[in-house]
């Protein structure tokens, strides 16, 4: 299949339901009887926690040592501006070789990385940790559009909102334990502690996949990098609702997620009592992905773009209610409603990319969609203190909060973009 031909919904047995060792009844089957995609389950809720903990043991790590939100800013950005280089790559690396080998060897080189560190802290100066969070963002942006590309060939078609959610819930779920255990454990023991956590569970991670089966590389060893890439860009170049919506989520990373991610450090410890509260709202903005993760999986709107991006307007709520700064329950009502909207529409995109492209550009689309979401976010981050130098904290967050505000619903105007596909598109799409 060329990377030009819209493929219909997967319903082959190979491709869609995991080979003949999917169960009676198809698309119908439970989850529980598709083990392997079970074991790339637990793989990714493994490294959940270690991805959360990573950033949260760093960025309390600085302003223990007397840093600021500049330096925060640069820690979160060295890995967002990984994610930025090497994705790219990555989606490559996922349609070439086997997907299962790349998560393992993402998973191995962070644990080490972060192992390393740990032992090294101490003596480790505070501007090299941002490089420290570049490497580990190298490996995330390998692990990515493999494991989401592997999906659909241990799941059936129709199944794939569910397979998502439930990996989005391990994620999310994670995501929870590794913020509080993180801001606990630095608290208690010390970031060097948390950051020994952090590289043991990526080792668990490698250890969940080993035995997950893989097709092997969608595209002959003889193509070359630079035509595998271009291949993904003009599928993707083809719908213009994916374009649409890459760049509207692109916009909102850049001016909220920097902003608030950047300066919620710094607002808990002024005005909230300290680094619990920190974890703490940090915690609701993963634990509300869950009832979304809940809904997404059984409720499959007719318009589920329609629903996405409007729900995504609402992810201004946290950088608005930081601004001001609301007291701490309303901030952490604002960031448990903030997690629920992302979530929901991540679970319904993810799952039409992988029903509108085929497999063998898969890895290349995600890496692309990785790729355009990470575009601006480091700028965001590097930015976000000169702009509170400049204009002040309040108007920064204002700022950012308007503009995701309005950058969601604007890209409806695309068609296509309200049912995710386009729509009354040809076959050869």
């Amino acid at each position: 299949m060329s990377d030009d031909t819209a493929p219909p919904e997967r319903s082959d047995p190979v491709r869609a339901g995991g080979g003949t060792d999917s169960p009676p009844g198809g698309d119908r089957g439970r989850l529980r009887d598709h083990p392997q995609f079970l074991r790339l389950w637990a793989s990714q809720a493994s490294g959940a926690v270690g991805d959360q903990m990573m950033p949260v043991a760093l960025s309390l790590h600085i302003l223990h040592r007397g840093g600021g939100a500049g330096d925060v800013g640069l820690v979160l950005a060295g890995r967002a501006v990984s994610l930025v280089v090497c994705l790219l790559a990555g989606g490559v690396i996922a349609d070439r070789v086997r997907r299962t080998r790349v998560l393992i060897g993402a998973d191995c080189f962070r644990s080490g990385l972060l192992l390393t560190t740990a032992l090294l802290l101490p003596g480790l100066p505070l501007g090299l940790l941002p490089l420290v969070t570049a490497l580990v963002g190298a490996g995330e942006a390998l692990s990515r559009p493999a494991s989401r590309s592997l999906v659909p060939s241990l799941l059936p078609g129709r199944m794939l909102e569910r397979g998502n959610a439930l990996v989005s819930a391990a994620q999310r779920g994670s995501a929870v334990i590794g913020t509080m255990a993180g801001v606990a454990v630095v608290s208690a023991i010390g970031a060097r502690s948390a950051l020994l956590a952090a590289g043991a569970v990526f080792a668990l991670g490698a250890l969940a996949v080993l035995r997950v089966p893989d097709g092997g590389p969608a595209v002959a060893s003889g193509t070359s990098v630079l035509a595998e890439a271009a291949t993904g860009l003009r599928a993707v170049r083809r719908r213009p609702w994916v374009m649409a919506v890459m760049a509207a989520v692109c916009l909102q990373l850049f001016a909220g997620t920097a902003t608030a991610l950047t300066l919620l450090p710094v607002v808990a410890r002024r005005e909230f009592g300290g680094d619990l509260a920190y974890g703490a709202v940090l915690a609701t903005l993963a634990f509300g992905a869950l009832p979304a993760i809940v809904l997404a999986g059984r409720w499959r709107p007719k318009a589920p773009g329609l629903v996405s991006m409007l729900a995504l307007s609402g992810y201004a709520l946290l950088p608005l209610s930081l601004a001001r700064p609301f007291p701490l329950p309303v901030v952490i009502v604002c960031f448990l409603l903030g997690g629920f909207v992302v979530e929901l529409y991540f679970i319904y995109w993810v799952s039409a990319l992988q029903r509108s492209f085929p497999d063998e550009v898969l890895g290349k689309v995600f890496a692309l969609d990785q790729l355009s979401a990470y575009a601006l976010l480091p700028v965001g981050y590097a930015l976000v203190g000169p702009a509170v130098g400049l204009a002040g904290q309040t108007a920064t967050l204002v700022v950012g909060g308007v503009l995701v505000a309005a950058s969601a619903p604007l890209c409806l105007a695309v068609p296509g973009v309200a049912r995710f596909g386009n729509e009354g598109a040809s076959a050869a799409g």
